[in-house]
């Protein structure tokens, strides 16, 4: 099971992923996946996209591990996908930088024994990285929804 994380704390989850309060937020997230590893016995993958100065210091990474810790979420069944972000249309935020990113994974590792992979970003070329197809889609439906509704009020030729 992989699971977009991306913020350690219900306020920061929710601004970046509204969905989060409609479910229940990460405690109820997690509550769920500590049972699922209990069930399944099998390791859980959180990925999280590193955006330079906003989730990528190292105390973001100690709050991710002690949400980890306070639900019980066993260090051996758990791995994080570190995923710098891709540059996406409309979202100002930038990648993370090398340096941030082994911090980031230091801190996981050593402090809490949470294995962490940094992740090569793919697909930025033909917009297929993590958020960028959805924003090329929504542009493309922009545009669509505008020339639908200037050929409604022009002439037919």
């Amino acid at each position: 099971l992989a699971l977009s994380l991306h913020c350690a704390t219900d306020e920061e989850r929710t601004a970046l992923l509204p969905a989060n309060r409609r479910y229940g937020g990460l405690d109820e997230l997690m509550s769920t996946i500590r049972e699922y590893i209990r069930v399944k016995k099998s390791r859980v993958t959180f990925e999280w996209a590193l955006i330079e100065g906003e989730n990528d210091s190292r105390e973001v990474a100690r709050t991710l591990g002690r949400l980890l810790q306070r639900h019980d979420i066993r260090p051996d069944m758990s791995h994080v996908n570190l995923i710098p972000l891709n540059p996406t249309g409309g979202y100002g935020g930038g990648p993370s930088g090398r340096a941030n990113v082994q911090k980031f994974v230091e801190v996981l590792e050593k402090e809490f024994g949470v294995s962490a992979t940094p992740r090569m970003r793919r697909g930025i070329d033909i917009d297929a990285g993590c958020g960028q197809l959805k924003a090329t889609v929504k542009k493309k439906e922009g545009a669509n929804k505008m020339l639908s509704q200037l050929e409604s009020v022009l002439p037919v030729v």
